[in-house]
């Protein structure tokens, strides 16, 4: 995304959190706070800032608590994904100029996209939750299969104790 301005850059960083974790979850939306809950603490606030500026654009909107992309939010995904250098297929690949445009415009002058942390941190953010998500997720089946042989060894001991 270098040819993007740093606020742009912001703004296509929140639309791609919000973006994968609606994919991960196979819906249209996902939860706001479960979703900046996830981004670290001193983030947070810029975080915050950007959603709401997002929303206020109309590139994403609200429902309830849950979050997700707008058909305008779309068009400025599908712009992020190329300027990432992904390969669009039909109705993915959006191609609105004048909306893009005024998207970009209203980005740029607006201050909330102003990240308080430098563009590699913001660029990598993305990554950086993603990481904790798949440690958990891998480690996932082995937390269960410790805890199902505690409660058998804790079982039969029960049963092998004599009355009394």
């Amino acid at each position: 995304m270098d040819a993007m301005t740093e606020r742009a850059t912001f703004a296509a960083v929140l639309v791609t959190l919000v973006r994968q974790r609606c994919a991960e979850a196979g819906t249209p939306r996902t939860s706001r706070t479960g979703l900046q809950m996830r981004v670290p603490v001193h983030e947070r606030p810029a975080v915050r800032r950007g959603f709401d500026a997002l929303i206020d654009h109309g590139i994403l909107a609200m429902s309830g608590e849950d979050i997700g992309l707008t058909t305008q939010g779309r068009v400025f995904s599908a712009y992020c994904r190329r300027m990432r250098g992904e390969r669009l297929h039909g109705a993915d690949d959006a191609r609105e100029p004048e909306l893009l445009q005024r998207q970009l415009a209203a980005i740029q002058a607006d201050t909330r996209f102003d990240a308080d942390q430098s563009l590699d941190d913001v660029r990598s953010l993305p990554g950086r939750l993603e990481g904790p998500q798949r440690a958990r997720r891998q480690r996932g089946p082995i937390v269960w299969i410790v805890l199902a042989l505690i409660i058998a060894i804790v079982g039969v001991l029960l049963l092998a104790r004599p009355p009394t």
